[in-house]
């Protein structure tokens, strides 16, 4: 067992390093690369994309995965070890359903469609996009269907992001939270006397807005000897490992909130971030139990 799982492990790290690659790539694609390297970079991203996933879905993979879920008994359920085994087993289910060629070709599409994305944003062009974003739709609908679903095509997706739920499940929250908010939302109409909110849209200096910014993630705990903030078109976190924390933010100098709330929502999930033990790194579970989890935390902060 343990060497199934030492085995294991450095499998994990290996593609793990693949991972914090392409992650790496994306940041610099969104903060400070030249447009003109968009082709290059998506076949950059494309290329990795598709090793990391061939590497995980090797029949030698699946075969001592299905080892260590056959032990699993003799592990502490609440272990890492045997959390890890789980999630590494359920993940590799899902991607050995994936061709790499999927793989690839979806990587290497979101890659262009950032660049396209940032140009029709800033001419407020739509047209320029549209291709793009026609693409990635049909694409992610070939990774549902390749996933499989029961009840709606969504399944397949939001289990990405939320692992087990259903679609149904999110129209019954969001049915719950639709009765609340509505009637709130009528009675402040109601009153007839909007808020004045034009302190908000004066101009304010943009290095002070970043210093202000700064100083207040950094009361918040976000750890700077672990982390970094850039400026992005649209704010992101991103992570290498945790003691490698990538957040950033959009100044704009007639409206204070985009900065200090993007700054402080992004700082959010990169605590959260800073926070996974060390010991989890280069592993299967050395990310968010869920993407609704990670947006509490941001959230919360913000």
């Amino acid at each position: 067992m343990e060497n199934r799982l030492a085995e294991l492990k450095a499998a994990l790290a290996e593609i793990s390093d693949l991972h914090s690659a392409l992650a790496l790539l994306g940041w610099d694609q969104e903060t400070c690369m030249p447009a003109g390297g968009a082709p290059a970079r998506a076949e950059q991203i494309s290329t990795l994309s598709k090793i990391a996933h061939e590497k995980f879905t090797t029949d030698e993979m699946g075969l001592l995965l299905d080892g260590l879920m056959a032990q699993l008994h003799t592990l502490n359920p609440d272990s890492d070890e045997a959390a890890m085994v789980r999630v590494a087993h359920r993940d590799y289910q899902k991607a050995k359903k994936l061709p790499g060629s999927l793989v690839a070709d979806f990587t290497r599409t979101a890659s262009l469609a950032v660049e396209a994305w940032r140009e029709a944003r800033a001419t407020n062009n739509f047209a320029m996009f549209q291709p793009h974003l026609e693409k990635i739709v049909a694409l992610t609908i070939r990774k549902a269907e390749a996933w499989g679903y029961e009840d709606h095509i969504y399944d397949a997706l939001l289990d990405e992001y939320e692992p087990e739920m259903k679609s149904s499940q999110v129209a019954t929250v969001f049915k719950q939270v639709r009765n609340a908010i509505v009637p709130l939302v009528d009675a402040i109409v109601s009153r007839g006397k909007p808020v004045d909110d034009a302190f908000l849209r004066e101009y304010y200096n943009p290095q002070k807005q970043w210093d202000f910014g700064v100083k207040v993630i950094t009361d918040f705990g976000f750890d700077f000897k672990h982390g970094r903030q850039d400026k992005s078109t649209h704010p992101f976190t991103t992570s290498f490992t945790s003691n490698d924390v990538r957040l950033t933010t959009r100044i704009m100098e007639n409206y204070l909130p985009s900065a200090l709330t993007g700054t402080m929502h992004e700082a959010g999930h990169g605590m959260y971030e800073q926070g996974f033990a060390p010991s989890l790194m280069r592993t299967q579970v050395d990310d968010a139990t869920s993407l609704g989890f990670h947006e509490s935390q941001s959230r919360m902060w913000e």
